[in-house]
C-alpha cells in the first residue's frame, strides 16, 4: 500500500514538473513576442564584387541589393576564415575557429566536428523562446554529436558538406530525402523550405539560417534559367541564388513580419576559381583581402536606416554577440567571445567595433589589421606557403590609401609594425595549445572506413 502511495506521489510530482516546464517554455515564448525574427543568409564562395550593389556589371542581384538598399551595406566586412568549415564555425560561435578546433576543412572521411560544448547562435536564441531552423550546407561535422539538430537547431533541411564532396545527399533532420541531391534544383528547394518555415512560425520569434551551396563549384542551374546571365554559368548560378533570396524576402512580406525581422546576408569567404573580388588581392584559400573580404548587408526596417553605408571593419564573429543583443539572450561568460555587438553600428551610430582583427589560415595567424594598417605574415607562392618572418620580411599595407595591397610601408611605419607584432605574439601564445593537424583527404585511406554522415535513426 505504501509503495502504491509513493508511486502515485512520484507520478503527481513528475506531472507537476512537466507542467511547470511547459509553462516556463510558454512564458519564454510569450516574453519574446516583441523580439525580432532573425534570418541569416550565407552564400558559398561569393566574391565581394559579385553583387550589383558592390559594383557588378555582369551579374544582376536585385533581391540581394534590396537588403542593402533597405538597410545597411558594410564595405569592410570579413569572413571568419578563408575556407568553408572554419568560416562557418566562426559565424555560429562568435569565436576565431581555432578556439573550437574547427580551423581546418571537414571532409567526408573526417571524424571530427563542431564540439557540442560550443554555444551556437541557435542555442543562444532558444533560451529566449525562438524556433530555429538550419537550411543548406552544414559542413561542421557529420556524426550525431556534430549534426545541426544537436547544435541548437530544431529542424535541418540540407546537405552535410560542400557540393564537390560525396556522398552528396539531401537530408530532412537525419533522414535522407533525396540521393543524390538534385543540384540543379537545390537552391529552389532551400527557398521553398525557408518559405514553409516562415509561414509556420510567423506568430513566434524565429532564427532561420540559410547556408546556400552556391556559387561553390561545381556549378549547377535549373534548365529554365540557363544562359540568362551575362557572366556565363557562374552568373546564372548567382542570379538563381538571388531569386531564391527574393522568395524569402517575399515570404516575410506576405506573412506581415518583415518589419520585425533582421535579415543578414554575407558569404563564407572570397570567390574560388570564378567570381569577382572587385580588385582585392587573392581569392578563396589565400591570405590577402580577397580571401576574407565579403559582401555584408543587413535590413531591419525601422531600426536600421535604409540606404546606410559603413566603412567600419567587422567580421562574421560579430553575428553571435549581435544576435544575443537583439534577442535579449545572455552571452556566455565561461569562454572567450572574439566577436562584438554590431547593434549600434547597424543603427547608424559612429562606433568602433574592433581595434584589431586577426586573420587565420588553419592554425596560423597570417595577418592582423587595425583601422588603417594590415600586417601580413604569411602568403602563398605557387605551391609554397611563404612564412615572411622566416626570411626577415613583413608586409604592411595601408588599407586606406591602398586597399588592393600593392605596396608595403614597413620602413615608414616601424611603430605600427611593432605594435601589431606585439598583439600577434600575445595571440600566438593563446592559440598555441589549440593547434591541430589537418585531415589530408589525399592520403591513402582504408577503403572499408566509413565515409559521409554516420547518424543514428533516433
Amino acid at each position: 500500500m505504501n509503495s502504491r502511495i509513493l508511486l502515485l506521489a512520484s507520478l503527481l510530482a513528475l506531472g507537476a514538473c512537466s507542467s511547470t516546464a511547459a509553462a516556463d517554455e510558454a512564458d519564454i515564448v510569450a516574453a519574446s513576442r516583441d523580439k525580432p525574427n532573425i534570418v541569416v543568409i550565407l552564400a558559398d564562395d561569393l566574391g565581394w564584387g559579385d553583387i550589383s550593389l558592390n559594383g557588378s556589371d555582369l551579374i544582376k542581384t536585385p533581391n540581394i541589393d534590396r537588403i542593402g538598399r533597405e538597410g545597411v551595406q558594410l564595405m569592410t566586412f570579413y569572413a571568419g576564415a578563408n575556407v568553408c568549415t572554419p568560416s562557418r564555425a566562426a559565424l555560429l560561435t562568435g569565436r576565431y575557429p581555432v578556439r573550437s578546433g574547427m580551423q581546418h576543412v571537414v571532409y567526408p572521411q573526417s571524424t571530427d566536428g563542431l564540439p557540442a560544448s560550443e554555444i551556437t547562435i541557435a542555442e543562444l536564441v532558444k533560451t529566449r523562446g525562438y524556433a530555429t531552423k538550419m537550411i543548406g550546407k552544414w559542413h561542421l561535422g557529420h556524426h550525431d554529436e556534430f549534426w545541426p539538430t544537436n547544435q541548437g537547431f530544431d529542424e535541418f533541411y540540407g546537405v552535410p558538406y560542400s557540393n564537390d564532396m560525396g556522398p552528396f545527399d539531401l537530408y530532412k533532420d537525419k533522414t535522407v530525402v533525396q540521393s543524390p541531391a538534385d543540384q540543379k534544383s537545390l537552391s529552389r528547394m532551400y527557398s521553398e523550405s525557408a518559405e514553409d518555415f516562415i509561414v509556420a512560425n510567423a506568430d513566434r520569434p524565429f532564427l532561420l539560417y540559410v547556408a546556400e551551396n552556391a556559387p561553390h563549384a561545381p556549378l549547377f542551374v535549373p534548365d529554365d534559367v540557363a544562359g540568362q546571365s551575362a557572366a556565363g554559368l557562374y552568373g546564372d548560378v548567382v542570379e538563381e541564388l538571388d531569386r531564391g533570396i527574393g522568395r524569402i524576402l517575399d515570404a516575410l512580406d506576405e506573412a506581415g513580419i518583415a518589419d520585425n525581422t533582421l535579415v543578414i546576408f554575407t558569404s563564407d569567404n572570397g570567390p574560388w576559381f570564378e567570381g569577382d573580388t572587385s580588385g582585392f588581392r587573392d581569392r578563396k584559400g589565400g591570405t590577402y583581402e580577397g580571401s576574407y573580404r565579403v559582401p555584408m548587408l543587413a535590413r531591419w526596417p525601422g531600426t536600421i536606416p535604409a540606404g546606410s553605408v559603413s566603412d567600419e571593419m567587422a567580421m562574421s564573429i560579430d553575428f553571435l554577440p549581435t544576435i544575443a543583443a537583439v534577442s535579449g539572450a545572455a552571452l556566455p561568460t565561461d569562454r572567450e567571445i572574439d566577436g562584438r555587438d554590431l547593434s549600434e553600428l547597424l543603427r547608424g551610430e559612429p562606433v568602433t567595433i574592433h581595434d584589431e582583427l586577426f586573420f587565420f589560415n588553419g592554425n596560423d595567424i597570417v595577418a592582423i589589421r587595425n583601422k588603417r594598417f594590415k600586417l601580413m605574415l604569411n602568403a602563398y607562392y605557387r605551391n609554397f606557403y611563404v612564412p615572411f618572418e622566416k626570411y626577415g620580411v613583413r608586409l604592411l599595407f595601408d588599407l586606406v590609401t591602398d586597399p588592393t595591397e600593392r605596396f608595403s610601408f614597413v620602413r615608414e611605419e616601424p611603430e605600427v609594425v611593432e605594435d601589431l607584432m606585439s598583439k600577434v605574439s600575445d595571440m600566438r601564445k593563446v592559440v598555441e595549445p589549440m593547434k591541430k593537424e589537418a585531415f589530408n583527404p589525399f592520403d591513402p585511406t582504408d577503403p572499408s572506413a566509413p565515409s559521409g554522415p554516420q547518424l543514428s535513426r533516433n
